[in-house]
């Protein structure tokens, strides 16, 4: 399999969990990463939904968007906001 370098940015505290994640299965970040975007894949094609942590279960459902609130429009102007026009 061909290979291509991606730049990411996470937070530093993302990082330092990556890493121990990482060590502590004897594994590489890239590996890692690759393993985690190959097996969302997986459970999309199969249906299966991921399941969502205690957290987010938790605090799923205390905004309330209006029915004709476009999220995509709005991560545009969020984005644009923060990095200006883009050509």
């Amino acid at each position: 399999m061909e290979t291509a370098k991606l730049t990411l940015r996470p937070s530093r505290d993302v990082i330092e969990l990556a890493r121990q994640m990482a060590k502590e299965e004897k594994t590489s970040i890239t590996q890692l990463f690759s393993s985690f975007v190959l097996a969302r894949r997986r459970a999309r094609k199969s249906g299966k939904k991921i399941p969502l942590g205690p957290l987010t279960r938790e605090i799923s459902g205390i905004l309330k968007m209006p029915a004709d609130w476009d999220y995509k429009k709005e991560m545009g102007d969020i984005l644009e906001e923060k990095y200006g026009d883009r050509p």
